[in-house]
């Protein structure tokens, strides 16, 4: 039996069952407990989406690196090149462990931290993105032990591996550590705006980045640099600088409600238009945050709104209304289209492990003192239920009909008319 470490689990499970088919354990990087780390003393496990392609997926590991994935794991054997899962797992040399059918199969990995002398800040803590035969993902670089100065402001933000490889093919090219003030934890996304393809991502300086995805003509050569479209500063200037000096960023021993917020939400596209939010470390505390409303082709503003305070939630986004949650802890439905506040709802604790979901009609939002609250998606509030949970809630999603609701302890999976307000775990 494998000691505990405060890693994490990437673990595949039958749908109708909920049955475990394989996992992959991933142990603590133990030595990002060391100077300049400050990093994986959460033990947050893995902070990261799997993005599905075919029969691999990825994901974001909690040691600093980026795994591609067998979809069956190791069921049809151990594909390489990656062959060490046993050491991977931190299996005693020892032992006389064998792999199992259950166990996971890694076909290439990719370590951010010995290959780009990325220094994790906190967690890893963000989604990858599959664009083509490309793979966006952002390394979490932040600051040092002291959280005073970032550790390698050199180390790029957003990398773009080949797919099929783990081959580093692009970073981006801005130096955005020099800029950041604690770390970079938004996911890319992409978008199409008039034929024209873009990656998107949120900078720890705060700023949103587009840039041009790579092609496959770029397959065969060497690192590249990505081409900016456009960059959007979401921090307006009076958070910045007042009576010309610059306000200082909040700490965890100075929680200040003033000053900049980088952006940890990713940013979300609709009708054309990229709404994203700023926001800092829970640690933090509350202050000053920002919505902005970004026009897609040029990056200009459209509308911003400082109603909504520091926020880690992305939007969502139904039948014109937008729903947003902030760590105040407060839940605002507004017009996407102009901005114009319709109400806000008072949550009873802040707001920084899930982001609100529409289904069926219902926003769902949770909080982090394990409530759970649905509301009906309208421009009127009506508040259909408040629960209390055992453990606090993660963003839930939905696919082929099933409403799959995480916590820090259970996977819960219902149908969409069930009622996810009365669950208790």
């Amino acid at each position: 039996m494998l000691k505990r470490t405060g890693g994490g689990i990437v673990m595949c499970l039958e749908q109708a069952t909920g049955k475990m088919i394989w996992q992959m354990v991933i142990p603590r990087y133990m030595e990002g407990n060391d100077p300049p780390f400050h990093f994986n003393h959460w033990t947050c496990g893995v902070c990261s989406r799997p993005a599905v392609d075919g029969k691999r997926l990825y994901v974001v590991g909690p040691r600093g690196d980026v795994l591609c994935l067998d979809r069956n794991g190791q069921a049809d054997g151990n594909n390489g090149p990656f062959l060490r899962e046993i050491e991977y797992m931190g299996v005693p040399e020892d032992s006389s462990y064998e792999l199992a059918e259950t166990d996971g199969d890694i076909i290439w990995r990719f370590d951010m931290i010995k290959k780009l002398s990325v220094v994790p800040h906190d967690v890893c803590g963000s989604t990858t993105l599959l664009h083509g035969d490309y793979l966006y993902v952002c390394t979490s670089n932040g600051m040092d032990d002291t959280h005073r100065n970032v550790a390698n402001p050199l180390a790029p933000s957003l990398i773009v591996l080949d797919k099929h490889t783990g081959r580093l093919a692009a970073t981006d090219g801005e130096l955005i550590g020099k800029r950041m003030f604690h770390g970079h934890w938004s996911s890319p996304v992409a978008t199409e705006i008039g034929g024209r393809a873009m990656i998107l991502f949120g900078g720890g300086d705060g700023v949103l980045y587009a840039f041009e995805p790579l092609g496959s003509e770029t397959s065969n050569e060497k690192t590249q640099k990505l081409r900016k479209i456009w960059q959007y500063d979401c921090n307006p200037p009076d958070y910045r600088r007042r009576e010309g000096k610059t306000i200082p960023y909040a700490s965890w021993n100075n929680k200040s409600p003033d000053g900049p917020s980088e952006i940890i939400a990713t940013p979300v596209v609709y009708e054309d238009r990229i709404y994203v939010a700023i926001g800092q470390s829970p640690i933090h505390g509350p202050g000053k945050g920002m919505l902005s409303c970004i026009d897609a082709a040029t990056g200009r503003r459209i509308w911003e709104t400082r109603v909504v305070g520091r926020s880690l939630s992305d939007v969502a986004i139904d039948d014109g209304l937008l729903y947003i949650s902030d760590f105040t802890g407060r839940l605002f439905c507004l017009d996407a289209d102009t901005g114009e506040q319709n109400w806000q709802h008072e949550l009873e604790a802040g707001v920084w492990s899930a982001s609100p979901v529409v289904v069926g009609g219902k926003v769902y939002i949770s909080t982090e003192k394990n409530l759970l609250w649905v509301l009906k998606a309208a421009r009127e509030k009506q508040v259909l239920s408040r629960s209390r949970l055992k453990s606090m809630a993660i963003t839930p999603a939905v696919h082929n009909g099933v409403f799959y609701f995480p916590t820090q302890r259970r996977l819960f999976a219902l149908k969409i008319n069930s009622e996810p307000s009365q669950m208790s775990n």
